[in-house]
């Protein structure tokens, strides 16, 4: 009790006032409480605090429902740890704190409620990160549920009556702070607040996409009408006498040309159709109904896609990541990327302690190697996430060790310079990988391999070089006149002339 720096005291019942501005809507069923205060007591005090307008009373601020039920029990007196008298500046907001906290802990609040403490706390002057921070809840989240709160709308009502989730509520949010259709989030609600059994936020997100295809759909029949364009009957698309038009042509050029136009099922664009001059065979009415399935299915396809799209960006934005499916997913990109490296697999092997088999390509071999994958995984997934993705980093870059035992793999090019691709480009990010991320040093060889590489190839590009080149100068060359790196042994020639004198010589 030393917590709440109060007193306990039993107190008249009759002297102890409800909260006025309790966030509860609903008490709840009372009734298995009060038998258990009516047979064991009041176990868990009220916390109370002097009433500001009545002298000798006093305002719950944690315990409304228990307060109710001991009344309904028949206690006339009950147990309270007295609190101070509220500070002015922090009194209302303590108090909400206390009902958000405590009633989220006992009988849980109702979303409504908890956004109308939310809300209230927003009133009291706390910004929306501190709310966040105490209630665990996103800076997103607690926005939504402040705009819920102040409205008393049809999304509000269905939020209230948990006909709607939170992240659908968020959707529709969107929906009516960035739309620039007209009308579009207006129609979307009104066919949410029609489905007895609420909407999830796909079924949100399908609404949506659906009504806007209407609306569009609405515009582009008024955009035909004012041009007289000629609208087919229902037949036009199976009939033997029409065909679709596939050119793309504006409006007023199918109108023109005597097209006519039909729209497929919830398309907003119509589909225009050109007379045949030679029937095509008509359609059996199995064909027909066929067309129909097939129609039907690829408008309501995109449809699908969207919301499915939807879902996934607002997954990615709610949903806590599973580690062990990050490991899982992290551990076979690892492995698929060093299957088919010899000598990946090799350093994979070396790293994990798990030596791989030969591989050949038969399918004995191919077993072989399934096998070693399923170990390496086995192993790969007990590691840390930092642990693997430095490994997975690596495993994207280790084909390259396979040139590097030569002195081919240090060879330069001219066209470094530019979005083209090279060997050196790829060898140049795997030393820096392995010098940057694992602390590698360069052997004496591996310079002198960049020195004499670097120095055959005057066009290449120099900030790719990873070790300065000795007395390094720039000059030009007398043969050809490019500007060349040189050093202090330079004879005046570049590599391409003194290649094409020492031809002529021979």
């Amino acid at each position: 009790m030393a917590k709440f720096n109060g007193k306990l005291e039993i107190l008249a019942l009759s002297a102890v006032h409800q909260h006025p501005d309790n966030i509860r809507e609903d008490l709840g069923d009372l009734g298995q409480l009060s038998s258990e205060i009516k047979e064991l007591g009041l176990l868990n005090p009220l916390l109370v605090y002097p009433h500001p307008d009545r002298e000798g009373d006093y305002v719950v601020q944690d315990g409304n429902r228990r307060r109710a039920a001991a009344s309904l029990a028949g206690l006339t007196e009950v147990p309270c740890v007295v609190l101070p008298v509220p500070k002015v500046e922090r009194g209302a907001r303590a108090d909400i704190e206390t009902m958000l906290t405590t009633g989220r802990n006992h009988r849980p609040l109702s979303e409504a409620e908890v956004s109308r403490g939310i809300q209230g706390l927003l009133d009291l002057g706390m910004d929306v990160t501190t709310v966040g921070k105490k209630f665990k809840m996103s800076r997103k989240e607690v926005q939504t549920r402040a705009k819920v709160a102040q409205k008393d709308d049809g999304v509000s009502k269905a939020y209230s009556a948990g006909r709607l989730s939170l992240d659908a509520v968020q959707r529709l949010q969107e929906l009516e702070e960035k739309s620039d259709i007209p009308n579009l989030y207006e129609r979307a609600v009104e066919r949410i607040e029609d489905m007895p059994n609420g909407a999830s936020v796909e079924t949100v997100e399908r609404v949506i996409t659906e009504t806007e295809m209407s609306i569009k759909k609405s515009q582009r029949v008024a955009e035909l009408k004012e041009l007289d364009a000629k609208e087919g009957d229902y037949e036009i698309s199976y009939s033997s006498g029409w065909s679709a038009v596939e050119d793309e042509m504006t409006d007023e050029e199918h109108v023109a040309a005597g097209h006519r136009y039909r729209f497929n099922y919830r398309d907003p664009d119509p589909v225009w159709y050109v007379k045949q001059k030679k029937a095509k065979p008509e359609l059996t009415e199995a064909e027909k109904k066929d067309k129909q399935t097939q129609d039907k299915l690829k408008s309501m396809l995109k449809i699908v896609q969207r919301s499915r799209i939807a879902f996934i960006k607002n997954a990615f934005e709610t949903v806590k990541p599973s580690e062990s499916l990050a490991k899982d997913a992290i551990a076979k990109k690892i492995n698929s990327v060093v299957r088919y490296s010899e000598d990946g697999r090799t350093i994979l092997g070396d790293v994990v302690g798990i030596k791989p088999p030969e591989f050949d390509g038969t399918p004995a071999s191919s077993e072989l190697l399934d096998r070693w994958n399923d170990e390496v995984h086995k192993h790969l997934v007990r590691q840390s996430m930092a642990y693997l993705g430095m490994l997975l980093a690596f495993a994207d870059q280790v084909s390259v060790e396979e040139s590097l035992g030569k002195l081919s793999g240090f060879e330069r090019s001219g066209f470094e310079n530019g979005n083209y691709s090279s060997r050196w480009k790829d060898s140049h990010a795997y030393y820096s990988f392995l010098t940057e991320h694992l602390g590698y040093q360069l052997d004496l060889d591996e310079k002198l391999a960049m020195e004499y590489s670097a120095m055959n190839e005057p066009r290449r590009n120099r900030e790719l070089d990873l070790v300065p080149l000795p007395d390094e100068v720039t000059a030009t060359c007398t043969g050809c006149k490019q500007e060349v790196v040189a050093d202090s042994k330079w004879a005046g020639l570049c590599h391409d002339c003194q290649d094409a004198d020492e031809d002529e010589d021979e």
